[in-house]
C-alpha cells in the first residue's frame, strides 16, 4: 500500500520538473543569467544587473523548492561558464581538447551559489512574511557569493559587487564593501521580481517602492558622508612599468633577456620624474633570482641610481619549491642586495599549484600545472606599502587584513598577459578599483601588458594605461581616506546576510 500511495507523488514530481511551465521558467532564467553576465566586461552594462536578477528571482519565487534549486543551478552554470571562459585564453592551448574544463570545472562548483539563492527564494515565497521575501532572496545570493569567494579554494571572480563599482552605487562600498554593492543591486532586482509576480498585491507594491527608495537614499547618504570624496592632496611620486611583453614571448630565454633590458631601460627613463617608488609587474623576470646574485646587484644599483625603492617581480626558490615573489630593492638599506622580499601567499588553485594530496599530481594534465609553494611573510607592509600579487587582489578579506599593519598604499603587481584582450584584465582592474574604495587607500597597479595605473581612494583612476603595449605610469599618491568598511571588514556584512536569511524563517515558525 505504501508503494502504491507513493507512486502518484513521484509521477507528479517528474511531471513538475518536465512541465511546459518549468521549461519556460528555465528558459527565462537562462536568458536572465546571460543578461547578468552582460553587466561584466567587456560589455559592462551594469544597469542590466538589477533587471536581470529580477527575472531570476521572478522564476525562483514561482517554482517549488526542488525545481527552483535545479533551475537556479542551471542558470548559475550558464552565468559562470560565460564569465570564466577567459580563464583558458592561454593555458587552454597547453591541454588541447580538454581546454573547456578550465572554465566549466570551476563553474560546476560556483553554480551551487545560485542554487542556494534559488532555494532560499522559493522557500521564502511560501513560508515568510511577503515583506521580507526580497530581503531573504538578496541576502542568500550575497551570502552565496561571499562563501564561494572565500578560503584558498575560493573563486572570487564574477562578483556582482566588483562590476557595480563602476556604477552610481560606488560610494556604498566604502560603508559595506563589495558584498554591500551586491546586496543593494540584487535587493532592487528581488523586490522588482516579487512585485511583478503579483502586481495587485498592496504589500508587495509597498515593499517594492520602499526597497528602491531605500537603495537610492542609502546611496545618496553614502556619497554625502563618504570621506574619500574630499581626500587630501597627494604628495608622494610613484611609478609603474608595463613592459608589454606577450605571454608567448615571456617564457623563453629570449623573453628573459628582453624583459631585463626593457624593464631596466624603461625604469632608467623615470629618473627625471624622481619617483620614490617604482613597481614592476608579477614575475616579469622569469628566473630564480636567488641563484643570480649578479642580477640582484644590477637591480639594486638601478634603484640606487634613481634614489628610489624598486619592487621587481620574479621567481624565488627557497630550497623547497619555486615561489612567486616581489623583491624589494631599497638603496637606503643596501645598494647591492635586496632589502626585503614578499612571497605570494594566496596561490591560484589548479593553476599555480595542485591542492590536496601528492597523488593528485598524477592526474591527467596535472603536469601542466605549476608547482609553486605559498609564502608565509613575517612582514607584509614595508614603509607603509603592502603588496597584493595578482590573484590576491581579488580577495577583499586579504586586502582588509593588511590594514591591521597600518598600510597606507596598496601595490598590485599582476601578469594579465595570460588572458590577452578578453574580459579578464578589465574585470581584474575593476577589482583594484573596489579595493581602493573599500580600504580608502591609494592603489598603484602594474600589469605586464596592462591595465596599469594609479587609483585614488574614491575609485578614480588618476593614471591608466591601455591594454597591450609598453607604457609607464607616473603620478602622485597620498594619505588614506577610509570609510567605515575599512574598520569593519567583510565579516559583519557576511554575518548580517546570514541573519537576514535565517530570521524570517525563525519568526514564521514561532508565529505558527
Amino acid at each position: 500500500m505504501t508503494n502504491i500511495a507513493a507512486t502518484p507523488t513521484a509521477v507528479r514530481s517528474r511531471r513538475t520538473l518536465l512541465s511546459s511551465a518549468t521549461v519556460r521558467s528555465t528558459a527565462v532564467a537562462l536568458v536572465c543569467a546571460f543578461g547578468l553576465h552582460l553587466a561584466f566586461p567587456l560589455t559592462t552594462l551594469w544597469w542590466l544587473a538589477p533587471f536581470s536578477f529580477a527575472g531570476l528571482a521572478f522564476v525562483w519565487y514561482a517554482l517549488p523548492l526542488r525545481t527552483a534549486v535545479l533551475v537556479g543551478y542551471a542558470s548559475g552554470l550558464v552565468f559562470f561558464t560565460l564569465g570564466f571562459w577567459w580563464f583558458g585564453e592561454t593555458a587552454g592551448k597547453l591541454i588541447g581538447p580538454a581546454a573547456p574544463i578550465i572554465a566549466v570545472g570551476p563553474a560546476l562548483a560556483e553554480a551551487l551559489a545560485f542554487a542556494f539563492a534559488a532555494g532560499a527564494a522559493s522557500l521564502a515565497a511560501r513560508h515568510c512574511d511577503p515583506r521580507t521575501v526580497p530581503f531573504v532572496a538578496a541576502a542568500a545570493f550575497t551570502l552565496g557569493e561571499a562563501i564561494r569567494s572565500s578560503t584558498v579554494l575560493g573563486v572570487p571572480f564574477e562578483q556582482l559587487g566588483t562590476t557595480m563599482i563602476d556604477s552610481p552605487l560606488r560610494a556604498l562600498a566604502a560603508f559595506a564593501g563589495g558584498y554591500g554593492l551586491t546586496f543593494a543591486t540584487v535587493l532592487a532586482g528581488a523586490a522588482l521580481g516579487w512585485w511583478l509576480l503579483s502586481p495587485r498585491d498592496s504589500r508587495r507594491s509597498v515593499t517594492f517602492g520602499v526597497v528602491w527608495a531605500g537603495v537610492i537614499l542609502c546611496t545618496a547618504g553614502a556619497w554625502y558622508l563618504w570621506p574619500a570624496r574630499n581626500y587630501a592632496p597627494p604628495a608622494q611620486r610613484v611609478a609603474a612599468v608595463q613592459g608589454g611583453i606577450p605571454q608567448t614571448v615571456k617564457r623563453s630565454d629570449a623573453g628573459l633577456r628582453l624583459a631585463i633590458d626593457r624593464y631596466t631601460s624603461m625604469t632608467r627613463r623615470l629618473r627625471d620624474a624622481h619617483p620614490t617608488l617604482v613597481l614592476w609587474p608579477e614575475t616579469v623576470i622569469t628566473t630564480d633570482l636567488l641563484r643570480y646574485p649578479g642580477l640582484r646587484s644590477d637591480f639594486a644599483r638601478l634603484a640606487a641610481s634613481l634614489h628610489t625603492t624598486l619592487y621587481a617581480g620574479a621567481f624565488w626558490d627557497d630550497g623547497k619549491a619555486l615561489q612567486n615573489a616581489l623583491l624589494i630593492f631599497d638603496p637606503n638599506v643596501s645598494r647591492t642586495e635586496i632589502a626585503g622580499l614578499y612571497i605570494k601567499e594566496q596561490l591560484v588553485p589548479f593553476a599555480e599549484y595542485v591542492p590536496g594530496p601528492a597523488w593528485m599530481r598524477s592526474l591527467p594534465y596535472a603536469d601542466q600545472i605549476g608547482g609553486f609553494r605559498p609564502g608565509h611573510n613575517a612582514r607584509e607592509v614595508y614603509r607603509g606599502a603592502t603588496v597584493l600579487i595578482c590573484w590576491e587582489s581579488v580577495f577583499g578579506d586579504i586586502a582588509h587584513a593588511r590594514l591591521q599593519d597600518d598600510a597606507s598604499l596598496f601595490l598590485i603587481a599582476t601578469d594579465d598577459a595570460w588572458f590577452g584582450t578578453t574580459e579578464g584584465p578589465y574585470e581584474h582592474a575593476q577589482a583594484a578599483t573596489l579595493r581602493a574604495v573599500e580600504t580608502g587607500r591609494w592603489v598603484l597597479r602594474a600589469a605586464a601588458t596592462g591595465i596599469s595605473g594609479i587609483i585614488a581612494p574614491d575609485g578614480t583612476w588618476t593614471q591608466r594605461t591601455a591594454l597591450g603595449g609598453a607604457a609607464t605610469v607616473v603620478g602622485d599618491v597620498g594619505p588614506p581616506a577610509p570609510g567605515p568598511y575599512a574598520r569593519l571588514g567583510p565579516e559583519p556584512i557576511v554575518i548580517a546576510m546570514a541573519l537576514v536569511v535565517i530570521l524570517p524563517f525563525v519568526r514564521r515558525r514561532r508565529r505558527t
